[in-house]
């Protein structure tokens, strides 16, 4: 297991540097100067939001991709890049939106299109909040499978489109567990030939159905690219995700199987550094088999 983090997070831009600083604070803003504190604080991954670019004017240059390779080489670390997600919907039912979705993903590549080498994973979301949102409204089963199947339909058109105007390697990209169902998400991913991302707090939640997260693991690592690390607390007003162990019953063994069975990507904390710091805390406390690196409690920026 390599463990990271996602270092640029919308706590550290708003109440880091747009609260303290305004717009000056995020044009000087240098998305390499967190990432180098971040590998210097013993992080051995780096998940690069790409989200985070649209909303706020920062820029990713070729200077920046040139520094982010020379510490991924000085410090011997990895990268993986999470596709943009908001007001996206690779699924859903409108044919334009659909369209500006796979552009606005194209977009994106293309932004990083120097760093691709480097980034070993893609994390992709099939689908939006349009998707979720009529999902959950439906409540028998079999016209749920129904609407999920078509919107699977839309979502496997949606990123074939995107692989052939990008020519990015299918096994790069890791589709992830989220608020559509996991046998649909499963399927997506087998008709595409492309890998599996695994979201721990989004299956404790019943994002994807009501699933066991051991069963899910036993039965999908082998397509398994990229592991989201968290807890899920349903009753936190902010977000989903939560420190190890603060949420709803994070089992132990998960890590331990995870180490039985060597796996090797990338398990990616996506919290703020403190909860980060907590989950590590756990994960020594409640599966001390499982080698962590240590990790500096410091700020990145």
């Amino acid at each position: 297991m390599r463990f990271g983090i996602s270092p640029m997070t919308y706590e550290l831009l708003i109440d880091g540097i747009l609260a303290k600083k305004g717009l000056e604070g995020i044009s000087e803003f240098q998305f390499s100067d967190l990432v180098k504190k971040a590998a210097e604080s013993g992080y051995q991954h780096f998940e690069i939001g790409l989200d985070l670019f649209q909303v706020f004017p920062i820029t990713l240059d070729l200077r920046q991709i040139k520094i982010l390779q020379d510490i991924k080489d000085e410090y011997d670390i990895t990268y993986s890049a999470h596709f943009p997600f908001l007001s996206l919907d690779l699924g859903g039912p409108n044919a334009f939106i659909r369209e500006g979705s796979v552009n606005a993903l194209i977009h994106a590549y293309n932004s990083i299109r120097d760093l691709v080498v480097d980034v070993d994973v893609f994390v992709l979301h099939p689908t939006g909040e349009t998707v979720a949102d009529v999902i959950e409204f439906i409540e028998s089963p079999q016209i749920r499978e129904i609407t999920s199947e078509l919107f699977s339909v839309n979502a496997i058109q949606s990123i074939e489109r995107f692989i052939e105007e990008t020519d990015i390697k299918r096994s790069k990209i890791a589709i992830e567990n989220i608020q559509f169902p996991l046998e649909a998400t499963i399927k997506i991913i087998k008709k595409l030939g492309t890998k599996f991302c695994l979201d721990t707090a989004h299956c404790l939640g019943g994002f994807s159905g009501n699933h066991d997260l051991l069963e899910i693991t036993e039965k999908y690592l082998d397509i398994t690219a990229e592991i989201h690390l968290q807890d899920y607390a349903d009753d936190n007003p902010l977000s989903d995700h939560c420190a190890l162990g603060t949420g709803k019953n994070f089992p132990p063994e998960f890590l331990n199987f995870l180490h039985r069975q060597k796996f090797d990507g990338p398990v990616v904390f996506e919290l703020p550094k403190d909860d980060t710091i907590k989950s590590i805390k756990y994960i020594r406390k409640s599966a001390p088999q499982v080698s962590i690196p240590e990790i500096k409690d410091q700020p990145f920026y």
